[in-house]
């Protein structure tokens, strides 16, 4: 018998090297911090931010978020993203409770620097999920450091980031990557699905969808990965995959649950032609459009050097089919959908990166679904990680070992550049619109912007720049239809010639006459554009079985209106005004105050004090409303009682017979006054205490039954 001879070495199954895997884990986790260091490099000067366009309206004007109570977590859950005032149907409560915790529980309140702190954690934290992401796609440290990296430092992100309201877009894009993350260990884990699992991805992709509604592309997005890397027939993972579409599915049918209660009783919103022209146009005009606005936004992935915050009417106008900016973007999607779906089983990665770019941007394309913006770069934040992935892919492909590293680190030191110098415009909006209207002259919006940010900086200062900056926004609106016009534009120009007229001597002189007169031609047109609007808005409510409620409008119109009228001597027409301004906004106390100097002018004091009661019911017993109608009592016959001494405050005397009769006659006007404003509800509670705690006489209250 021949003694065994052992096999070669080589043939002996490797033992997997200790060391070099220690190495790779090591490697891995100095990238992951050079990633971080990238992402903090690119966006650290806008921690020194202040807060612009929508940023300042949610951190200062949102009152749902200054504290934590049990009240103001169900007002979040159960109202719109812009409440108290419904300008879109958008359901966004993970947002809102984000800026809740930055406010009342960080104790940041309108200091808008942890607010900055915290949308840049969470950039950096989608900049390290979209690194394991890379992982899995190349299976390679260095690619998918450099995909990460130049997504991290890609310009087209800081409207997210440095913009504070970007927070929507940096919440929706962490369940994206989070949730591709966790679908993928789902789908290759081996064995059944893991029910903790698969609650995590519910839990995720519901936070996602609940922060913002790009999120659902999350559902779209795992197709895209079965597409692309699933090996051999489906049939043999479908088991695996289908509690995890489920799981996604679950979450949007939870949203429009949301939805379907939240807006139920909330009017329809009405999309402004200026923001979106193609929402007003024809089928074709209106996809042709978009495809010239898709060519922009692709093109500012590649190059973004010539960033804007807006480029609404008319800075991309409606397109025709002799438009060669539509089939010049229509070809370049054209040809780049041909060639990563003919090489999609040879380059999976590419095929991945260009489907992650066309269905994260398919919906706010405006090529299926007419949304309230033409375009926006905000848009662009989570289609950008697609570009960032094809960008490695294709630099490593050249197969230069040496080179590639080196090229690829130059693009993201030059997008850090970019998105740096790019930061400080967002520090407020005079910087903003000043910066990018160099790259939007067009844009009516920049120019309205720009204007009205200068008059509220320094009116008086500013007033000329204002002035002719409004007057370049009317000069692109101003041969729309009334019902297209943006009535705010005209309304701000013209208030704007009354100041000048008011500083050139008011009706007095010829020169504040010629200003005024310019101003009172403005004024109505921005009237008449309100009132078209008002129509509009009306039959959109018709349309969608809403009922007519409320009104739309700036009152700032009729009272401006109203000062020229009494600037002129125009008495009736002054009053008339105010009444005008009073039913477009019953609770807005700055007319009661104009109406009660008007009539108090005039001589009528009783209806000046009725007046400020009226103001009582809308502002509050204030102590200066309270001293003003005591010191209107005193000029009139048997009203030293309206007013009575409790300790050091002062107070209405309802005992007092002129007192009570006054106050039936001011809740009987004011409930008058909520009905011309359409809204029933307050004055049926007017009645309703009129009657009930007062006595007062139920005649002045038919309407409001």
């Amino acid at each position: 018998m021949k003694p065994r001879v052992p096999p070669p070495q080589a043939a002996r199954p490797a033992r997997p090297d200790a060391t070099s895997g220690l190495r790779a884990v090591r490697t891995k986790r100095w990238l992951a911090a050079g990633l971080c260091a990238i992402a903090l490099i690119a966006y650290a000067d806008s921690l020194g931010l202040g807060l612009a366009l929508d940023a300042r309206v949610i951190v200062l004007g949102d009152s749902r978020i200054r504290d934590a109570s049990a009240q103001n977590l169900g007002l979040i859950l159960t109202k719109d993203y812009w409440w108290p005032k419904a300008v879109d149907r958008l359901y966004r409560p993970l947002t809102t409770l984000s800026f809740l915790f930055n406010y009342a529980i960080l104790g940041n309140g309108e200091n808008p620097a942890g607010y900055h702190f915290f949308n840049l954690l969470l950039h950096i934290c989608n900049a390290l999920l979209l690194y394991g992401l890379a992982l899995r796609l190349f299976a390679r440290a260095g690619p998918a450091f450099f995909a990460a990296a130049l997504w991290a430092a890609h310009p087209i992100g800081t409207e997210c980031v440095a913009n504070v309201a970007g927070r929507a877009d940096l919440l929706a894009t962490m369940a994206v990557f989070g949730g591709l993350l966790l679908y993928a260990r789902i789908k290759h884990g081996g064995g059944r699905p893991d029910w903790r699992r698969l609650a995590a991805f519910f839990a995720i992709a519901t936070a996602g969808v609940f922060s913002k509604e790009t999120a659902a592309t999350l559902l779209g997005l795992m197709l895209l990965w079965d597409l692309a890397f699933t090996e051999g027939p489906w049939r043999a993972s479908l088991i695996r995959r289908l509690p995890a579409y489920a799981a996604a599915a679950a979450a949007l049918a939870l949203l429009w649950a949301a939805r379907l209660l939240v807006f139920r009783s909330l009017p329809w919103p009405q999309k402004p032609f200026v923001d979106n022209p193609a929402a007003w146009a024809g089928f074709w005009p209106a996809r042709l459009t978009a495809l010239k606005a898709l060519g922009i936004e692709l093109w500012l992935l590649v190059w973004p050097l010539r960033l804007s915050s807006d480029r609404s009417y008319n800075q991309i106008p409606l397109a025709g089919f002799s438009d060669a900016g539509a089939w010049l973007a229509l070809l370049t999607i054209v040809t780049i959908s041909a060639v990563v779906i003919f090489r999609r089983k040879k380059d999976p990665a590419l095929f991945w990166a260009a489907g992650f770019v066309g269905i994260t941007m398919l919906p706010v394309s405006n090529l299926i679904f007419l949304i309230g913006a033409i375009s926006g770069e905000r848009f662009l934040y989570l289609p950008a990680a697609g570009f960032a992935v094809a960008l490695a892919a294709l630099a490593y492909r050249l197969n230069w070992p040496k080179l590639t590293p080196i090229a690829l680190s130059v693009v993201v030191a030059l997008y850090a550049g970019r998105a740096m110098a790019r930061n400080l415009d967002w520090d407020n909006e005079i910087a903003l619109a000043t910066a990018d209207l160099k790259v939007a002259p067009h844009s009516f919006r920049l120019h309205e912007m720009l204007a009205r940010a200068l008059f509220l900086d320094d009116r008086r200062r500013n007033l000329d720049r204002a002035i002719a900056e409004s007057e370049k926004a009317w000069t692109i609106l101003r041969d729309l239809p009334p019902e297209r016009i943006f009535f705010e534009t005209p309304a701000y120009l013209g208030t704007y010639y009354a100041l000048k007229g008011e500083a050139a001597g008011a009706a007095a002189t010829p020169e504040g006459r010629a200003w005024y007169d310019k101003a009172m031609a403005m004024l109505s047109l921005g009237r008449d554009a309100m009132l078209a609007t008002q129509k509009l808005f009306d039959e959109a409510q018709l349309a969608h079985g809403k009922p007519i409620a409320g009104r739309i409008g700036l009152p700032d119109i009729y009272m401006n209106m109203a000062v020229i009228h009494a600037a002129r001597g125009q008495i009736p027409e002054m009053f008339g005004a105010y009444q005008q301004a009073r039913f477009l906004d019953p609770s807005d106390a700055e007319v009661y105050d104009s109406l009660a100097q008007s009539y108090a002018a005039e001589g009528n004091l009783e209806r000046a004090a009725v007046l400020l009661i009226e103001k009582t019911q809308v502002d509050g017993y204030k102590p200066a409303t309270i001293a003003a109608i005591g010191q209107l009592y005193a000029r009139i016959p048997g009203g030293g009682c309206t007013v009575e001494s409790q300790g050091a405050e002062w107070k209405l005397n309802p005992e007092c017979p002129l007192m009570r009769t006054d106050l039936c006659s001011a809740w009987a006007d004011l409930s008058h006054a909520y009905m011309e404003g359409r809204r029933p509800e307050a004055a049926r509670f007017l009645r309703d205490r009129a009657l009930g705690r007062y006595g007062c006489a139920a005649e002045p209250f038919a309407e409001a039954r």
